[in-house]
Formats: structure tokens, C-alpha cells, sequence
């Protein structure tokens, strides 16, 4: 994620505000198989998903199911 902002050319707010909401307030995790351990040792194996983050490039968890 710092390499992303560090060497990203000119800031833009819309970015920024997708970085926030999307990547920096989630736990990151190395893999798709770590996340979906994590998901179901919490019980929640049924109710979150997870995506590969296009800004950090580690894994994330979240309610919206993606496309399969």
C-alpha cells in the first residue's frame, strides 16, 4: 500500500476516498485460502466473501458477493 501511494502520479480525491473505504480500514491477509480461513474460524464462512485488493495486493473480506 505504500509503494502505491508513493509512486502513484498525481493525487485524486475519488481515489483516495476508494482507498480508505476499501483497503486501509480492512485486515489484510496474504492469500485467498488465509482469508476464507479466517472468515470461517469466525464463524461468518457463509456471509463474506473474499477479493484481492487492487490497491495493497493482499486479500480482503467483505459482505458484497463478487462475480463467479
Amino acid at each position: 500500500m505504500q509503494w502505491y501511494l508513493k509512486d502513484r502520479g498525481a493525487t485524486d480525491a475519488l481515489i483516495d476516498s476508494d482507498i480508505a473505504r476499501s483497503c486501509t480500514s480492512k485486515q489484510q491477509y496474504a492469500d485467498e485460502a488465509d482469508a476464507r480461513a479466517h472468515a470461517l474460524m469466525n464463524g461468518m464462512g457463509d456471509v463474506l466473501f473474499s477479493y484481492p485488493c487492487r490497491y495493497c495486493g493482499f486479500w480482503h473480506l467483505t459482505r458484497r458477493p463478487g462475480p463467479r
